[in-house]
Order: C-alpha cells, then structure tokens, then sequence
C-alpha cells in the first residue's frame, strides 16, 4: 500500500509571512519584482510549477539580492525533478540569508531523493537548529537516522528504471527477480496508463524486522511506497504470483505519485493499485457489498479520502475492497483512461469532485450513484 510520504514540507510563509524590505521599494523594477514573486508563490500553490519556475526567473531579472524569488526557484525546480537547478537555487538563497530554514529542508528532501541520507540527514539537522519547534521534522529526521543505520551497507544493483538495495550476498538473486518483475510492470502499467516515469525509482529489501524499524508501518502491510519502494522479504529463491502481485501494486503507487505530486484520495490511489496488481472482488464479497448497498449501508466515498495507515486489519480489508470495487466500475464504465484523466486533473490543483467532473464529465455524487447502484 502506498504509505504516505511525510513530504517536503513546501511552505510559502516565505512570501505570506512579509517580503524582505527591498520587495516594498518604489521604483517599478522592485514592484515587478513583488508582482512576479507573488505570482510564483501563487503558482507553486496551485500545483503549476512550470509556470512557478517561470515567473520566479523573471522575478530575478529585475532584482537579485533577495533569497525569495530563489528560495521559490528551487522549490519549483525540486518539483519538476530537475535537482541540479534546485540545489543551485537553494544554495544562492542561503548565500543570501543563510537563517533560511526552508532551503535546507528542500535541500534534505533532493539529498534523500538521491539517497544520500547522511547529506539528507545533515541539511534537516540544520534546518531543527533553526526551527527547533518542528516536530513534523524532526520525526522524519529520526526515520531518516534510522534508515541510515539500517541501509548503509547494503549492496545495490541498478537496471535501466529501477535501483534495488538490499543486505547480504545471499539476496542478490532476489534483487534480480523483484527488478526482472518491475521491468514487466513499467511495460505493463506504462501501456495501460500511457505512462512512463522518467526518473529511477529506488526498492529496498528488508528483513521483517527492518522493516518495521524503518518504516513503523501496520502489521498488516506488505510494503509500502513512500518516495521509494520498500518490502519485507524472506529468502526468495524464484517468482511468486503473490511478490510479483505487491511489487506490481507499490510500482503503481509510483506512477500515481509520478503522474500527480500532490494529494491522491487513497480510494483512488489504493483502487488503482489493486486493479493492476490483478485482484478481483470474489463472490462472497460481491454478496457483502450487495447486501450493504441494498441496505445503504455502503460509505461514501469521501469517508475513503484519507490515509487507512491507522486501520485495523479488518476495517483496512473493508476499505481496500471498497476502493477496488471503485475504480473497477470506473474502469469498466468509462475506461482507464479516464482515471489518469483524474490524476492529472488532480496535478493540476483540482479538488476530487472537480477532478471527477472534469475527467468523467459527471459530478462525484453521480459517480458515486452510479458505483453503489453496480453493487446491488
């Protein structure tokens, strides 16, 4: 299941909390400067960090002594995955003011991305140092110490889309068969999706206790993706439907995470991962889910929005299956398509409802209908 990354946290207090006193000068170049900021900051909000990037370019030809307009650079650069520039950026704007708490937490977010943890580890020391109330930081400042510890000599192998890092010799043929699966999955949900991630996406193998130190993740989860894929594996020695089931089902959580950065309705996250992963609703639960529609007894999907992290097994169990049940009638219904359309209205800084209008050309409510009256 997707185990929601504690992402960046892509703050624009920066703008909201006051500009530095040269952004409220007279002369029209420091005015267009303000103006230029202020649409970047808005665009960064709005999910259009093309357009972001842009505007804080043009901000910078007009006055380049304020750590804003880069601060606002790197935070767009990091989004569009152009790494290079962002570190640039963030580093003028800590040249600039080197109190600058937010660069060094993006800087964090790109070491880690690029799996230097120490480094990552390093720039979110120095950002606490700054802001030591962060509370949010420092838990992933100890999840990142943590995984330090735990991967720093594990072995890592790279194919042309995925890296694998795991413990031991022994699970070197392991790491074959999980990136030979992942390859099978890039064609496979690529083709269906019409989508392929353009950068590599990193797996890390663990023991069943590693994995519970790294990740805290419910017992009852398989793996999770959070950035990156993680599992808990055993000795594989060859191909199982069930591993290549989980690696299919956290390599969409990718692609979703690839296609939109911001915020997925775990129904539509989790639904989508279970449908290519191939699972299919059964005849007894087709019979529970008949008899509780019948009964109005079915959630909506709004209830089925936000993280099932903090589930028990069974209530997760119910929600997963909702969740399939979901996307597989919008599947049926409308087409897979459809539901990428979804996704990239939801890129764009569409709400759910919106997204579903906008994709299905119905509202949610009707969606909603239409998904209950199947299941009677």
């Amino acid at each position: 299941m997707l185990f929601r990354s504690i992402h960046v946290a892509l703050v624009f207090c920066f703008v909201l909390a006051g500009l530095p006193s040269a952004v409220h000068a007279q002369s029209a170049e420091r005015n267009t400067y303000n103006r230029m900021v202020m649409t970047g900051s808005e665009r960064l909000k709005q999910g259009d960090h093309r357009g972001a990037r842009d505007a804080f370019e043009e901000a910078v030809k007009y006055y380049d002594a304020d750590p804003v307009a880069y601060l606002g650079l790197g935070v767009a650069n990091y989004h569009l995955k152009d790494d290079r520039a962002a570190e640039r950026e963030l580093q003028r704007a800590l040249e600039l003011n080197p109190r600058e708490k937010t660069a060094y937490q993006v800087l964090g977010d790109i070491a880690r991305r690029k799996d230097d943890l120490g480094a990552a580890a390093a720039y979110w020391e120095k950002a606490l140092e700054l802001e030591p109330s962060n509370d949010a930081l420092r838990a992933r400042l100890e999840r990142i110490r943590r995984e330090h510890r735990t991967e720093k000599d594990f072995n890592r192998d790279v194919t042309g889309h995925f890296s694998v890092k795991y413990e031991g010799r022994e699970k070197i043929e392991a790491g074959r068969i999980i990136l030979r699966i992942l390859e099978d999955a890039y064609g496979e949900v690529g083709r269906a999706l019409s989508y392929y991630p353009g950068h590599e996406i990193a797996v890390i193998l663990y023991s069943n206790q590693q994995f519970q130190d790294v990740t805290d993740a419910p017992g009852w989860s398989g793996g999770i993706y959070d950035g990156k894929i993680r599992i808990p594996i055993g000795g594989i020695e060859h191909e199982t439907p069930g591993l290549r089931r989980l690696l299919i089902h956290e390599y969409t959580h990718a692609v979703v995470r690839a296609i939109t950065p911001r915020r997925v309705p775990t129904w539509l996250n989790e639904g989508l991962a279970q449908y290519f992963e191939g699972r299919e609703v059964d005849s007894r639960q087709k019979e529970m889910l008949r008899q509780l529609a019948q009964a109005g007894k079915v959630p909506a999907l709004a209830e089925l929005e936000g993280s099932f992290l903090g589930l028990s097994g069974p209530q997760a169990s119910y929600a997963y299956l909702l969740s399939l049940s979901a996307v597989r009638h919008m599947a049926d219904r409308y087409g897979m398509y459809r539901a990428k359309t979804v996704l990239e209205e939801l890129s764009a800084g569409a709400d759910s409802s919106r997204a579903i209008n906008n994709a299905l050309l119905i509202s949610l409510q009707e969606f909603e209908r239409g998904w209950k009256r199947s299941l009677e």
